[in-house]
């Protein structure tokens, strides 16, 4: 028992930090398992939520660690999970993130875990994110593909498909359900693909399980 309370608010410190545990937790809630985690992590982005699944699972009572490098949410795993999305529900609609705590990288990384690999028009889609007025590093790699989930920091080499060029908040918005592919795209997102990718993309901006959860009127 001490081990599952300490379980729980290992994650839920880590959601509390960033909601660093949704990128895990939210997929994981339909799929009832978190891939492997990326060996390409910049240092100072979700290297927590790697210390914390590989803590957990030795522990045994939210996750497990399967031989395909696969965690799998145990019973109690997926009620957390349901939990932790109740909390994002709630953050989406009464909290506003401000743009200093904005992080591109999980941003593109949480979007790795959504997108369908089986709807991919391709067997390997390769999109840039480049987001200039970020920090370095600013440039990352969405490669998506039979046995490929990755977002990278340098170049992978195989060319892109699509560009995306925004500043952060824009990307979040995107992503979060908030603007459509095109809003974005008024508000100064510039996308470099072809029509068939871009509406790819405009499908990408809804995959967030919080897309279309509304803030409150304005009193």
């Amino acid at each position: 028992m001490r081990s599952r309370v300490r379980s729980f608010f290992a994650l839920f410190g880590v959601l509390m930090l960033g909601a660093t545990a949704l990128v895990a937790l939210a997929p994981a809630a339909v799929a009832d398992t978190i891939g492997p985690v990326d060996a390409s992590i910049p240092d100072g982005d979700p290297g927590s939520l790697r210390d914390v699944l590989e803590n957990e699972a030795a522990d045994g009572d939210i996750i497990v660690l399967q031989p395909n490098a696969t965690y799998q949410l145990t019973d109690c795993g997926q009620e957390l999970a349901q939990v932790c999305l109740a909390l994002g529900m709630w953050g989406a609609r009464w909290r506003e993130v401000r743009p200093e705590h904005h992080d591109p990288y999980l941003v593109v990384w949480m979007l790795s875990r959504m997108v369908r690999r089986d709807e991919l028009p391709r067997r390997r889609v390769v999109v840039r994110f480049d987001v200039p007025a970020h920090p370095p590093p600013n440039r990352y790699w969405l490669v998506l593909g039979e046995g490929e989930r990755e977002v990278c920091v340098h170049d992978p080499g195989f060319g892109d498909d699509a560009v995306v060029t925004t500043d952060v908040a824009t990307l979040v918005a995107w992503h979060c359900g908030r603007l459509s592919l095109g809003q974005a795209q008024r508000a100064g997102m510039q996308v470099v693909a072809t029509p068939a990718d871009e509406r790819m993309l405009e499908a990408w901006g809804r995959l967030s399980p919080f897309a279309g959860v509304s803030p409150p009127p304005a009193r």
